[in-house]
C-alpha cells in the first residue's frame, strides 16, 4: 500500500504531549473511556523552581514512569534509542517509518523540530522534540503528523521525507556532539484490552491523594520526590511561581507561563466531565451543588487561562490580582466538592 492512515481522534487533553500523543491513539476506542475516567486525577508540580534553577512543570500526575515508557495499558510498547538505529542509513529512515505505520504501529520519533517548516521552532535553534506520526504518503512523500504548528495550535500536517530526513540528520548531529540527551523513539500499537470498567477504588484513592496533597503511586520500585507537590498543594508553588514572574526574579527557567493556566484548566474539565460520565452512567446521582459547582470552576479556569493570553498580548498588570483570588477560590472551593464525590463513590 502506497498510503496509510491509523485511526486517531483529537485528544482530550493537550497540555503536554505525551497526553495528546497516547490518547488520541485510544480515544479512537470507545472500551478506553472508563480507563480514562478512572484516571487523571492528580497534579504535580515542581516545588524547587527558584532555589535549583529548575523550569517550573505542572502536569497530570500517573505515576512513573510517564506516559511515554509503557504506562498505557492498551498500547504495546516498543522504545529505540538513535544507537540501535545507527546503521540505519539516513535515505532508509522514510520507508522504515512507513514501514512501521503499515505493521500497525504510530511513530513517536525524537527529531530536531527546528528543521521542520510547520513548527514554531522552524529555522531557530535546535529544538529537541518528540514527532507523533501516523500516516505516510509514498506517492506524495508526506508523513502524516499530529504536532503544534506555527500558531501555538495542536492540529494534524504534512511533512515532507526531505524534511523528516533533515530533522533526523540534525538529531544525530546534536546526540553525536553530546548538545543533547537521547529521549528514545516509540512505536505504539493499539491492543484490545480485557474489560476495563470503571474503577471506583482508583478513582477514590487518587481523589483522597489529591485532596491530601500527597502520592502513594510507585512507592515499591521509587521513593517519593520530595521536589514535588502534589494535589491541592499545587496551588501554592502556582502563585509562587507567578508572584516570581510579577516581579521579575531572575532566579526563573525557562517560562511558560499560559501552560501552566492551560494544564489547571484542563484539569478542571476533566473533574467536570468526569462528573457528568458518573451520572450518565447512574454510578452517582446527579447533585446540582457538584455539578454546577465544578462546571463554575471550570468556567472561571479558561477565562484565567485567557484573561492571560491577553495580558501577553497587551500588558495588564491586574492579571496578577485575579490569579490570587482564583488559586484562593479553587483552593477553598474544591476539598468541599471532591469530599462530596467521594462520599458519593463510596456509597
Amino acid at each position: 500500500m502506497n498510503a496509510v492512515q491509523l485511526p486517531l481522534l483529537d485528544p482530550p487533553l493537550k497540555g503536554f504531549l505525551r497526553w495528546a500523543y497516547t490518547l488520541s491513539i485510544t480515544s479512537a476506542h470507545e472500551e478506553t473511556i472508563p480507563w480514562y475516567y478512572s484516571n487523571f486525577i492528580q497534579l504535580s508540580c515542581t516545588k524547587r523552581f527558584l532555589e535549583d534553577g529548575r523550569q517550573f512543570f505542572l502536569d497530570f500526575f500517573r505515576g512513573k514512569p510517564n506516559e511515554l515508557n509503557f504506562n498505557n495499558p492498551f498500547l504495546l510498547t516498543c522504545s529505540v534509542n538513535y544507537t540501535i538505529m545507527e546503521n540505519l542509513a539516513l535515505g532508509d529512515w522514510p520507508q522504515f517509518i512507513a514501514n512501521q505505520i503499515q505493521s500497525g504501529y504510530y511513530c513517536v520519533v525524537f527529531v530536531d523540530e527546528a528543521r521542520l517548516s510547520p513548527s514554531a521552532a522552524y529555522q531557530q535553534e535546535p529544538f529537541p522534540h518528540h514527532l507523533f506520526i501516523y500516516g505516510f504518503d509514498l506517492d506524495d512523500r508526506v508523513f502524516h503528523v499530529s504536532m503544534f504548528d506555527r500558531t501555538g495550535v495542536y492540529r494534524n500536517l504534512r511533512v515532507s521525507f526531505e524534511e523528516f530526513q533533515d530533522a533526523v540528520q540534525s538529531m544525530r548531529h546534536l546526540l553525536r556532539e553530546k548538545l543533547t540527551a537521547d529521549h528514545h523513539t516509540y512505536f505504539y500499537k493499539y491492543e484490545p484490552h480485557s474489560p476495563y470498567p470503571f474503577d471506583k477504588t482508583a478513582a477514590i484513592d487518587q481523589l483522597r491523594d489529591y485532596l491530601n496533597g500527597e502520592t502513594h503511586l510507585n512507592r515499591i520500585n521509587y521513593n517519593p520526590d520530595e521536589g514535588e507537590a502534589f494535589g491541592i498543594k499545587v496551588y501554592d508553588y502556582l502563585q509562587m511561581y507567578y508572584n516570581a514572574v510579577q516581579q521579575g526574579d531572575s532566579r526563573l527557567g525557562y517560562r511558560v507561563d499560559v501552560r501552566h493556566l492551560h494544564v489547571l484548566w484542563e484539569h478542571k474539565k476533566m473533574m467536570s466531565e468526569r462528573i457528568d460520565y458518573l451520572i450518565k452512567q447512574g454510578m452517582i446521582p446527579y447533585d446540582e451543588e457538584l455539578v454546577e459547582g465544578y462546571n463554575d470552576i471550570t468556567k472561571r479556569a479558561l477565562k484565567l487561562r485567557d484573561q492571560y493570553i491577553r495580558h501577553e498580548m497587551r500588558e495588564d498588570q491586574e492579571i496578577y490580582e485575579r490569579l490570587r483570588l482564583r488559586f484562593d477560590q479553587f483552593r477553598e472551593e474544591e476539598p468541599v466538592l471532591l469530599q462530596k464525590l467521594i462520599t458519593m463513590l463510596e456509597r
